[in-house]
């Protein structure tokens, strides 16, 4: 373990002198990153204080446990450093940081985080790595023989996996975000915090990892060969990392999904993108370019959108009067195939997904035509194109009649005017485009898990055989799935015993029991959401009782019904249990058959008899860091 220069374990002592250190305004910065621990230690990302403190990490809710407490002297700066805890965490949970005056008070500053414990301490469960990437940021630097010349960072996010799920639980989108604006080394630099912002709050909630790209653009559109694609064929690109920053792009999604792939989960094929202004104009470019690799994306703070056709028709709802008919690249498609040498596949880009959002107050009525967050507004062809078509006013004007346009077209997006905002909204109102995407991963992906627990082996006819199943949802969200038992028969087929929707919050763990009975002898093999599991079910016959029941006496019988009950009876007596009543009054058991709904003659197959019961949730909440937005 690394030791801290000017830190003292001894204890406190007495004040300091820094009880004025609020009043003073001191600079203390904590940043403790999300991570797996074996319980033992603690990565501290950034220090930095100019005042005294008591610095302290505990239990950030339900409980008063301390795990580090040390004074820390004035002027201590450090950063990456792995802090020695004086009590293990013995489970996974969200930590607080902070650093105290040394006399006692509110913190000078706080930062809490999610510890998951990756090794069993003091019997904290364990758990793996999800993607085949440490938990955390790093930078990937360009690698020109892999297509892409500019780094970018790659954000995985820690949380538990789930070594053997029955369903696709595992996979999950990868979630993109752009840095275009500025110089090379201010873009690399805006870059280096995917784990934050928009795309930071869907990647911890959806467990999805983060890439964050310094890609640019040349003038406003896209560094593309040819040369027309810039819309500016007389500039001449000689910067390598402005060529073709769209293949560039997509050989960035490839080389970080062959890293994360390498654990237990994939990624899919298709991305999320969110991103505003001129990270919005970078979507709005790729998207039409290569639709496939696109799941569904936000952007904001443009007023226009992309027209999916090549000829402009009387139905179509258009601002003003355009001269033209023909739309041309990057307002539409009429010479995009003579630019790139492949068809628009329209079809594709209908499939994405939009979320579209502008702040109410992002133009200039008094002198729309210089509005400094406008785009396309010049004298250029595609300037005047898009004012015949979209209108001048950005809000009013262009992002109304993009919507018209839309819905006339049936495109999927969600048209969003944040009232009284400006070009950068505040982020209540930025979260809603984080909602967007939860809600579409939460659509399109399975996100529960479902575990199965061994079954017994063997089984008489008539004895139930009951299967334990573990549902678990590691996300910020509420989801869905189904679990199905079937069984597979003596001579191989197949019987469905039941399928059964569950309900499951955020961040939590059901487990449902599963219960079927054999009503003749053999080896049936168990599926879970068509998943076999365990060793085959031997069922044999139930065991008879020694002895000829037919020489039994009239006396003997009598004597049996003096005790008040019959032989059978009295054995049902001393091997079965009480059954409780229900809530209503009636018996459980009873309740069960009316639930059940069938007789013995309506069971499938070879007579098995099943029933499906939630038999309780056990609540898992995790707090989930929120970072502030970029």
């Amino acid at each position: 373990m690394l030791q801290l220069a000017g830190i003292s374990t001894a204890g406190v002592v007495g004040a300091s002198g820094r009880a004025l250190a609020q009043e003073e305004d001191p600079n203390v910065t904590i940043e403790v990153p999300d991570q797996m621990t074996g319980g033992e230690s603690i990565v501290v990302e950034s220090f930095e204080t100019d005042v005294d403190g008591l610095f302290q990490i505990a239990r950030d809710t339900g409980g008063d446990s301390v795990y580090k407490r040390m004074e820390i002297e004035a002027g201590t700066e450090f950063t990456d450093r792995e802090l020695e805890l004086d009590a293990p965490i013995s489970e996974s949970q969200s930590v607080r940081t902070s650093l105290y005056p040394i006399t006692g008070g509110r913190s000078y500053d706080t930062m809490s985080s999610e510890v998951f414990v990756s090794e069993a301490a003091d019997g904290a469960e364990p758990v793996g790595t999800p993607y085949g990437t440490e938990p955390g940021v790093q930078k990937i630097e360009a690698d020109p023989d892999a297509g892409f010349r500019s780094p970018y960072f790659l954000y995985t996010p820690a949380f538990p996996t789930v070594e053997n799920s029955v369903n696709d639980s595992q996979e999950r989108p990868l979630v993109v975000t752009a840095h275009p604006w500025g110089e090379f080394e201010e873009r690399v630099e805006d870059a280096r915090r995917p784990d934050r912002g928009i795309t930071g709050r869907i990647g911890d909630a959806m467990n999805c990892p983060v890439l964050d790209i310094p890609l640019t653009l040349t003038r406003g559109h896209l560094g593309l060969e040819p040369q027309e694609l810039t819309l500016a064929p007389e500039l001449d690109i000689t910067d390598p990392r402005r060529e073709r920053v769209d293949l560039q792009l997509i050989a960035m999604i490839e080389d970080a999904k062959s890293r994360l792939n390498a654990g237990t989960y994939t990624i899919a094929d298709g991305i999320h993108y969110d991103g505003g202004s001129s990270a919005a104009d970078f979507i709005e470019k790729i998207a039409p370019l290569h639709p496939e690799h696109v799941n569904a994306y936000s952007s904001g703070a443009n007023g226009y959108a992309f027209l999916p056709f090549e000829e402009l028709t009387d139905d179509i709802p258009v601002h003003g009067d355009p001269d033209r008919t023909t739309i041309p690249w990057p307002i539409g498609t009429g010479n995009l195939e003579q630019l790139t040498g492949e068809e628009f596949d329209r079809e594709a880009w209908m499939d994405i997904e939009q979320f579209r959002w502008i702040g109410g107050e992002d133009q200039d009525p008094d002198d729309p035509r210089n509005y400094v967050h406008k785009r396309f507004r010049g004298d250029d062809e595609i300037d005047r194109a898009i004012e015949e078509i979209f209108g001048t006013l950005q809000v009013d004007d262009r992002f109304g009649t993009s919507r018209e346009i839309y819905d006339h077209l049936g495109v999927p997006a969600t048209f969003r005017k944040f009232e009284g905002q400006p070009h950068a909204p505040d982020r209540e109102y930025r979260l809603e485009a984080a909602e967007f995407h939860e809600e579409r991963i939460e659509a399109d992906f399975e996100l529960v898990h479902v575990t199965v627990r061994e079954s017994a082996s063997e089984a008489r006819v008539g004895d139930p055989v009951t299967v334990s199943v573990v549902v678990t949802n590691w996300t910020d969200v509420e989801s869905a799935t189904t679990i199905s038992l079937s069984v597979d028969g003596p001579e191989a087929e197949t019987t469905d015993v039941e399928t059964r929707a569950v309900q499951i919050g955020p961040n939590s763990t059901e487990t449902v029991e599963l219960e079927t009975a054999f009503e003749e002898t053999g080896e049936f093999v168990l599926r879970v959401n068509e998943t076999a599991f365990g060793d085959p079910v031997v069922v044999t016959e139930q065991p008879t009782e020694e002895g000829d029941e037919s020489t039994e006496t009239t006396g003997d019988r009598d004597d049996d019904s003096a005790d008040g009950d019959g032989g059978g009876a009295e054995e049902d007596g001393e091997t079965g249990t009480e059954t409780p009543a229900t809530e209503d009054g009636t018996d459980e058991g009873d309740s069960a058959t009316d639930r059940a709904g069938v007789t013995e003659d309506e069971q499938p197959g070879f007579g098995v008899v099943q029933t499906l019961t939630a038999v309780g949730g056990i609540g898992y909440l995790l707090g989930q860091r929120r970072s502030t937005d970029d």
